[in-house]
């Protein structure tokens, strides 16, 4: 008979939850790095081939195209993790089938009047909106990406409620990124240009989506069986039109930067930036990652009323969130110039830009997932006037302060919105739950994270004489010592070694 190792018995006992979310935001967070690393060998591969002009109208499509899929979604791709959480955990498979198959087919009706709407318009909007020329043909072709990508990020939602997150992660992470740049580097090697990026785009997009429907019905073969199911579309529609405009108040309060800087300045500029802003989502990675773990499991602990164990979760979830940051955060700031200066010297006039929208992700993974506790716990419309309110004052700051202050002013705009919307969300959680994000030991990433900046800032002050890539390796690597040793130094928490244990385990059986 097999004896478990006592530090596992304990583990395995009294904290599921804890391993659950500790193994698969492990896979989320590697999954988060690979995807900003082929998202940044495509901007390198655009920019290198074309310059700053096309990058920029790279950008603005991918842009246009980001908020029309958000309307097309409308609301359901929240609205499906949390009714099939739900359903699932009372095993209620008639209903989960009813909501899976009603957002599918009222988003893909959106979906194709959106695209077509478009395709036929891209010429009015290219020349009253955004005049910086070119991107006729890419939008024209990208809009066909959007039936495609609504159904696929369906089908992933429909699997998160369902708790298999890892197929999300790797269609969205992985397998699109990894396709894209592939089929990016063969269309302009063959000399398609412009009409080869757009279409790298669609296809990859199309990859995604036969992927997500081979696992959507591997891990629920009953979703494709004649079963009695239920439809209950006026509940699904209830919930997801507030979820709608939440979604894209909260899409342009991330976009309108982009959109109203294509609308003012010319197409480098709009390079310029969204190559800085491109650099941000590292800081965002741990946040992202829990938060597509910790969503359906928020909507299974309040629909079984365990309000304790979901604060006492919520904060854990927080400080990890914070801890992961922290360090991205900090060395994304000190070597903004350096990390820009990569692309060409042009890029470094985004350096400030970039390190405004850094502090804006800073503050968005400190408040953890406020977000989805309101969305989760049944609450959307208090996230729809907090997105609201947000949005617009996010554009009005845009207008205001572009002009004057070009990339700054939009990075500033930006950045306050998310800050202001996050505060808003902190004080709501506290209102409507009773629980806030922060444990007792929160200040001990804080605190390690400035003695670590202060070290390699006094370090920086010595090497003077050294080249800039080896510069930026060498201090990375002495603050990541220095940040881990005084995490240690300060001991870590119970939770802290379960995690640590998990990822030990995970890696040491994928060795096997």
């Amino acid at each position: 008979m097999t004896v478990a190792h006592p530090r596992e018995k304990r583990i395995n006992g009294d904290s599921g939850t804890i391993l659950k979310i500790a193994k698969n935001s492990f896979f989320g967070l590697g999954g988060n790095v690979v995807t900003v690393l082929l998202r940044l060998a495509i901007s390198i591969i655009i920019v290198r081939s074309f310059g700053a002009d096309i990058y920029g109208t790279y950008i603005l499509s991918m842009t246009i195209l980001e908020v029309t899929r958000m309307m097309a979604l409308i609301g359901m791709e929240n609205s499906v993790v949390k009714f099939v959480a739900e359903f699932k955990a009372l095993d209620d498979i008639p209903r989960l089938k009813g909501f899976i198959y009603s957002s599918m087919g009222i988003s893909f009706i959106f979906s194709i009047l959106l695209s077509l709407s478009l395709f036929l318009f891209s010429s009015l909007i290219v020349e009253k909106v955004f005049p910086i020329g070119g991107n006729v043909v890419m939008i024209k072709i990208m809009a066909a990406s959007i039936p495609v990508s609504v159904v696929g990020r369906l089908c992933l939602s429909s699997l998160q409620g369902m708790k298999h997150v890892k197929y999300k992660i790797f269609v969205f992470k992985i397998l699109i990124p990894t396709a894209r740049l592939a089929m990016v580097i063969v269309t302009i090697h063959a000399g398609y240009l412009m009409a080869g990026i757009a279409w790298s785009y669609v296809l990859s997009e199309v990859a995604g989506l036969i992927y997500s429907i081979y696992v959507l019905v591997k891990n629920m073969p009953e979703i494709i069986q004649k079963t009695y199911t239920v439809f209950e579309v006026r509940k699904l529609v209830s919930f997801s039109t507030p979820m709608l405009f939440s979604g894209l108040f909260n899409t342009i309060i991330g976009k309108a930067d982009v959109l109203l800087l294509a609308h003012y300045l010319p197409a480098s500029m709009v390079g310029i930036y969204g190559l800085a802003q491109r650099l941000t989502p590292f800081i965002a990675f741990p946040l992202d990652s829990f938060n597509r773990i910790f969503a359906p499991i928020i909507a299974d602990l309040f629909a079984r009323r365990k309000n304790i164990e979901l604060g006492i979760q919520f904060k854990m979830v927080t400080k990890w969130i914070l801890t992961a940051s922290l360090p991205i955060f900090c060395l994304l700031t000190y070597f903004s110039k350096e990390i820009l200066a990569i692309m060409g010297p042009n890029f470094i006039f985004g350096s400030q830009a970039m390190i405004i929208l850094c502090v804006s992700q800073l503050a968005n993974s400190a408040t953890g997932s406020v977000g989805y506790m309101l969305v989760m716990t049944g609450r959307p419309k208090a996230n729809l006037w907090n997105s609201g309110i947000m949005c617009i004052i996010n554009i009005i700051l845009n207008i205001l302060l572009i002009p004057s202050f070009g990339i700054v002013g939009a990075a500033f705009a930006t950045a306050f919105a998310v800050i202001a919307v996050q505060l808003l969300r902190l004080g709501e959680v506290w209102y409507f739950l009773k629980m806030h994000p922060y444990r007792n030991d929160i200040w001990k990433p804080v605190l390690s994270c400035l003695v670590s900046f202060l070290v390699i800032h006094s370090s920086d002050l010595i090497f003077v004489d050294i080249n800039e890539i080896a510069r930026i390796m060498m201090f990375s690597i002495v603050f990541l010592a220095s940040y881990t040793g005084l995490l240690f130094l300060f001991k870590l928490s119970y939770e802290d070694r379960v995690t640590l244990y998990a990822i030990k385990k995970k890696l040491l059986h994928q060795k096997r």
